[in-house]
């Protein structure tokens, strides 16, 4: 009993260490977007501008995802972590004294690097803490990134509104998150590598997960993040350029939507338990889809604010709806869909904070380019079928019979079982 109560020890001891990981990686990113209207000033720049920069950082962060997965094979993933997450806060303290783009660029594509190899890190971390909990505890570390991104924003409220620079906003900020990560750092898993892949033990490689019931979900996730990083990337600009809004009305914008957003997601799961992934997936679209009409007609900041905290209800639920359908495509909980669904997950922030900026940096009025991210909330609705449980037990039941008449018996190393069985699966 004393193995199995150290165990236990050792594992909340983890999974507090990655609470405080995910909490500094939404702050930081956070406290960053939300003060690119001051950084657009600081640095002299337009919104054209901005928007090549945010696809730049984001390029650079997709690749430092795959850098990340290559170091871990050799280092694991909690060095790997360690290294990354200090890079973050040194490379925003970077950016936070530049003046100038060519000053603050090599900054910028160092906290891109920097946040992919922690987003990879830190969900190894969390798929290999779940399999040892036996029980599904994802969310809760992705709910600890948005309580930390809230904070972030409200951090860069009170420094605007005290007219802090940037560089000891962000250096106060980074100084004591570095210390506490190095104090918790400790306790994450060692010797985790890439645990969010499996491989088939009797060929050695990936099994094969059908791409089409796919495509839906994967949309669902691209569009879901297209409307996410419009409010935490654009949304502070639409205010401040769109509205005449100053002060802590632009830095607010992410806190506005990240509270209804938190409510969302932890109600998300009683949610679809009682009415199902299709109908909760399309009155999310709906009221997120709502949420831009808000922010698009409204008269003054304070109402797109209510507007922008409707978009985050009704965007919450999609990204749990999402890796639930992705376990039901993986029954064998290999991780190979999820790892195609976290690729539209770049895929839709890119776009959403490139796409939007770059239309106002071109001279489209601020309105009529946020009618772009309304038109792609409004389009999750098209694709919910993605989340019918029913839908997704015909089409493995095919499969199965499929791999049996090939194989001659059950298909191999990994079991079709029935998909309602996934401790993912909501």
């Amino acid at each position: 009993m004393s193995g199995v109560g150290g165990m236990d020890v050792t594992l909340r001891r983890s999974r507090g260490a990655l609470f405080v990981a995910f909490g500094a990686q939404g702050f930081s990113l956070i406290a960053l977007t939300s003060e690119i209207p001051t950084l657009e000033k600081q640095l002299h720049i337009g919104d054209s501008t901005v928007a090549a920069v945010m696809a730049a950082v984001l390029v650079v962060a997709a690749l430092g995802s795959l850098v990340a997965g290559a170091l871990v094979g050799r280092f694991g993933s909690r060095i790997v972590l360690r290294v990354a997450q200090l890079l973050v806060l040194a490379a925003i303290t970077g950016v936070g004294s530049a003046h100038t783009l060519g000053a603050a660029m090599p900054f910028l594509l160092l906290v891109g690097a920097a946040i992919g190899a922690v987003d990879a890190t830190t969900n190894m971390q969390a798929v290999a803490l779940q399999r040892r909990y036996g029980r599904s505890i994802i969310l809760s570390f992705h709910g600890v990134w948005a309580f930390g991104a809230a904070i972030g924003s409200v951090s860069a409220t009170l420094a605007t509104n005290t007219h802090t620079s940037l560089l000891v906003f962000y250096a106060a900020a980074s100084v004591p998150l570095a210390v506490l990560l190095l104090a918790v750092g400790k306790f994450l898993l060692a010797g985790v590598k890439d645990e969010t892949i499996a491989v088939d033990a009797q060929t050695g490689k990936p099994p094969a997960i059908a791409w089409r019931p796919m495509l839906a979900v994967c949309a669902v996730m691209a569009l879901a993040y297209f409307a996410d990083s419009t409010v935490s990337s654009a949304g502070g600009l639409y205010v401040q350029d769109g509205l005449h809004g100053h002060g802590w009305q632009i830095t607010i914008v992410y806190f506005a939507y990240a509270v209804p957003f938190m409510a969302g997601r932890f109600a998300g799961d009683r949610l679809t338990e009682r009415f199902g992934g299709v109908p909760v997936g399309r009155a999310g679209a709906a009221i997120a889809a709502a949420g831009f009409v808000i922010a698009v007609a409204a008269p003054g900041p304070l109402v797109a604010l209510l507007g922008f905290g409707v978009v985050g209800l009704g965007i919450s639920v999609m990204a749990p709806l999402c890796f639930s359908a992705a376990g039901r495509l993986d029954p064998a909980e290999t991780g190979v869909a999820v790892a195609r669904l976290n690729i539209f997950n770049y895929v839709g922030f890119l776009f959403g904070s490139a796409l939007v900026t770059g239309l106002w940096g071109a001279g489209v009025p601020h309105r009529a380019g946020l009618v772009v991210p309304l038109v792609a909330a409004g389009a999750i609705a098209a694709f919910a079928f993605g989340f019918g449980e029913r839908r997704t037990a015909e089409h493995f039941a095919a499969v199965r019979a499929q791999a049996r008449g090939a194989a001659g018996e059950d298909g191999g190393g990994f079991t079709l079982s029935e998909p309602a069985s996934t401790p993912n699966a909501g």
